[in-house]
């Protein structure tokens, strides 16, 4: 036997009726409210509720009736409620209190689960680190199997003998070399979780997390170009700067890692953001010119774990770079991580190359920052176009103790 035809003018309704069903469960009653009715509405309402209601239903009015009131008008039409509700809404419907139910159990099923699990338990800052992040919701019931092959890889490390992390992705994650490659979710909950253990900055760049726990990350493909590197000793890196004195050398983050970086006192080593100013101080000064390193832009961990170097060392680093908003922001990284003083990067510079451009500068009363008077340029002032009054600084600067550099 056919189901009985809906009332198209019930529709608004029986959508109301399902929703206060969702929100109320199998079970519970509810008060299904409608605002004002529509004629026909009003009609088709009144048919159906002749039976268990006296008063008319009048349009124009609203209408508040108890949700158990009208499924059981429906099922004295041979009308089932659910399949109705299914019917108007297109979708099955849901029971709300139920599944809330549900995801409370889960929840404190994978709360007790991370708690008494056995990585979390023999490190606790880990399972401190978990127990936040799960407070926070950062990480849920459904992430179960990303934290599993996280505390994976946790509870291997650190190995006996330095290990590529390609190597310990294929022999710990089915294989996948690439598995905690950078950008994944699996990498970052990893990386946050050694960094917990320990004891880093959240904000830690992943290399050097992974260096913590005796994991190589791609020794190749990080680099920085430098020039007239002072390195003293007679480590394979020191022996490479003095051997290219003059010209410029591509040092990888593997190389900087596992070399000896030893720096004379009161070095003093000049940055830039674009190759071609530092190919410009090789061209003009050879040997020459003062150190200089190119941070490529935004820095990459090989420019961060020589500028950390030379931080340590009480070296005085300054940078210069383009004239924008992102040439600023580089700047203000490197004065908060390593100490990097401004080198002719500051408004006067600014206003002065702008000058030597032909640019007229009307804002320059006005920005009280460089970071506003980068934004107020209707284009940037590139690095490259005040190259001479940065060559003459290098030239003025000098080669920093060449003689020591050569007997060391």
């Amino acid at each position: 036997m056919s189901e009985p035809r809906l009332d198209v003018a019930l529709r608004r309704a029986l959508l109301a009726a399902r929703d206060k069903r969702e929100q109320r469960g199998a079970t519970r009653d509810g008060t299904v409210v409608l605002s004002p009715l529509e004629p026909d509405e009003a009609l088709a309402l009144d048919g159906l509720l002749s039976f268990s209601r006296r008063k008319p239903i009048l349009a124009g009015r609203p209408l508040r009736i108890p949700l158990s009131q009208l499924e059981a008008a429906l099922r004295a039409c041979e009308i089932d409620p659910r399949s109705a509700y299914e019917a108007v809404g297109g979708r099955p419907v849901r029971d709300l209190p139920a599944e809330r139910a549900a995801a409370g159990v889960t929840r404190a099923e994978f709360r007790s689960w991370l708690a008494e699990h056995e990585v979390a338990r023999s490190q606790p800052p880990v399972g401190a680190w978990l127990e936040e992040a799960a407070d926070q919701g950062r990480i849920r019931a459904d992430a179960r199997a990303l934290v599993e092959r996280a505390l994976t890889i946790v509870g291997a490390l650190p190995p006996v003998e330095p290990v590529q992390r390609t190597v310990l992705a294929a022999s710990l994650l089915d294989g996948d070399p690439h598995a905690l490659d950078p950008g994944t979710s699996l990498h970052r909950l990893t990386v946050s979780l050694l960094a917990a253990a320990a004891g880093l900055a959240d904000d830690a760049p992943g290399r050097e997390v992974w260096a913590a726990w005796n994991v190589l990350v791609d020794p190749i493909s990080s680099d920085v170009v430098t020039l007239n590197l002072p390195l003293l000793g007679k480590g394979r890196l020191a022996q490479l700067a003095r051997a290219t004195r003059g010209t410029h050398v591509v040092l990888t983050y593997g190389q900087l890692s596992a070399g000896e970086l030893r720096w004379p006192a009161g070095v003093e080593c000049f940055s830039c953001e674009n190759p071609s100013v530092l190919i410009a101080a090789e061209q003009a000064l050879g040997a020459g010119c003062p150190p200089m390193l190119c941070t490529g832009g935004r820095p990459s961990d090989a420019v961060r774990l020589l500028l950390s170097s030379l931080q340590v060392s009480g070296a005085r680093v300054r940078h210069h770079g383009d004239f924008d908003e992102a040439g600023v922001q580089i700047l203000r990284d490197l004065e908060v991580r390593y100490g990097v003083l401004p080198w002719r990067f500051d408004l006067p510079a600014l206003y002065e190359g702008l000058r030597r451009r032909g640019v007229g500068v009307v804002h320059e009363t006005r920005a009280a920052t460089l970071e506003a008077a980068v934004v107020e340029l209707t284009s940037f002032l590139a690095e490259e176009l005040v190259i001479d009054g940065l060559l003459e600084d290098l030239r003025a600067a000098g080669p920093h103790r060449a003689e020591i550099t050569r007997r060391s």
